[in-house]
């Protein structure tokens, strides 16, 4: 049930000052944070292998249902996974920005969510990333940014390497931002604003188009201007929204869906 403010006004959601639980966590949520929590103090890495069933059922004093539904909670959220077999068993994993758009899509779908709502979310984050990784430029970001615009000049014509060009281009200027907040956020808009799921094909002008503007944001990156390159990614937000909006105006107004990018 959605609650209303003093005036009136549909609340979608909860502050932290306002939330307050009416029942403890489940003991199952309660090993999730343990076991997350170890993770972290013990220093492990992606790979690293948990300890067995039975000594995590030991140490954390639950039974093994419990301890498996705090694992399968942890699994969902990418911090471990399961590997089936002998020899198996719960190894530490990395959550990305996959996860956090598989549950944001999911907050979309029950607050119906458009895709033009994403599209204008995206339209204010990237200018910020861009003009974050050029003010913090490094040789690094840079060389890979210019390798990216290159195999998507050298493939325009191929949609898997436009596709995987594009994603992996906003990555870079993403993580390039040097702010990690930024960059998950950022990445997650990306994995949903993935136009496979929702059928958005570029023409080969929208491609070429896309490419001439990822090469401005390039260079502004590589010359370390911030401000052109908020404006550059700026003009590349407002030619993409331009272009679902004239060529997919259904899409535009669709709900995101959970099914649509759930792991």
């Amino acid at each position: 049930m959605l609650e209303t403010n003093g005036n009136g006004i549909t609340l979608n959601d909860m502050t932290p000052q306002a939330y307050e639980p009416r029942m403890p966590p489940k003991r199952s949520e309660v090993i999730a944070q343990r076991i997350a929590k170890d993770i972290r103090t013990r220093g492990l890495r992606p790979g690293d292998p948990l300890a067995t069933e039975a000594d995590m059922c030991a140490s954390h004093s639950v039974g093994r249902s419990t301890l498996r539904e705090g694992l399968r909670i942890l699994e969902l959220l990418g911090v471990i996974e399961i590997r089936p077999g002998r020899g198996g068993g719960p190894v530490v994993a990395a959550p990305n920005s996959r996860h956090l758009a598989s549950t944001m899509a999911l907050l979309m779908q029950f607050s119906e969510t458009t895709f033009r709502s994403v599209i204008e979310l995206r339209g204010y984050i990237e200018p910020i990333a861009a003009s974050l990784c050029a003010a913090h430029r490094n040789e690094q970001t840079v060389l890979a940014l210019q390798e990216s615009v290159a195999n998507m000049r050298a493939d325009i014509d191929d949609e898997a390497t436009f596709l995987h060009e594009n994603h992996r281009f906003h990555i870079l200027v993403a993580t390039g931002a040097g702010n990690p907040l930024i960059t998950y956020i950022s990445n997650s808009l990306d994995w949903v604003l993935d136009g496979a799921p929702l059928g958005v094909q570029y023409t080969r002008n929208a491609r070429r188009s896309v490419l001439a503007v990822h090469e401005l944001i390039c260079r502004t990156v590589e010359v370390g201007q911030p401000d052109a390159a908020a404006e550059a990614m700026r003009r590349h937000m407002s030619e993409s929204a331009a272009y679902f909006e004239k060529k997919y105006p259904n899409v535009m107004r669709q709900v995101v869906t959970w099914e649509m990018y759930g792991l």
